[in-house]
């Protein structure tokens, strides 16, 4: 007998809710559900935040080269959905950016005041220099790049996460990140 008949089978044969319910276990039964329901909440809590994180930008390559003196250029796009963000990093190489649409914050810590990008604007990043992006608004933030790097940073390989900035006391500045070196090969 085919599977799939003898399974439509055994679920005609019963007929009500009160056939299921007279067939009394020989052992305590407790509810799926009871025993489910913090698993169930623990996965769709791991599974929120696998998303949040498998989406925290879009990335797309335009292309690297090697200059004469063996550094990289870089040139790619990230998007930023509203209310995503990217933590606390700093660049290897100097690097520059167009803001194609949208509005980008800019935290560099410290107690400074944030940096806003519309649509439109241009800026440039300080190798070493720590800071965090976000988008705080409705609609993607689209920005261009273009990336000077060492060698050894190659493959848009060209951000650096640190917990924050190390900042000079109270006067509003942080210290530039020492680049790690490229390994001899």
């Amino acid at each position: 007998m085919n599977p799939l008949t003898k399974a439509n089978n055994v679920n005609s044969s019963i007929n009500n809710q009160s056939e299921i319910q007279t067939a009394k276990p020989a052992f305590r039964r407790v509810p799926a559900k009871a025993k489910l329901v913090p698993y169930g909440a623990l996965l769709l809590a791991l599974g929120l935040l696998s998303a949040n994180v498998a989406s925290a930008f879009d990335f797309v390559p335009f292309g690297e080269g090697t200059l004469p003196n063996g550094n990289i250029v870089s040139m790619f796009q990230i998007t930023f959905a509203p209310g995503e963000s990217f933590p606390w990093h700093f660049h290897p190489g100097p690097l520059w950016g167009v803001i194609v649409s949208g509005s980008l914050t800019e935290d560099e810590g410290c107690g400074t005041a944030l940096n806003v990008y519309p649509a439109g604007s241009a800026f440039s990043e300080t190798p070493g220099r720590v800071h965090q992006v976000f988008n705080y608004g409705t609609e993607p933030v689209v920005i261009n790049f273009a990336a000077v790097l060492p060698p050894c940073y190659a493959n848009y390989n060209n951000s650096i996460f640190v917990d924050g900035p190390r900042c000079e006391g109270n006067s509003g500045r942080s210290h530039l990140e020492r680049i790690p070196p490229c390994e001899p090969r």
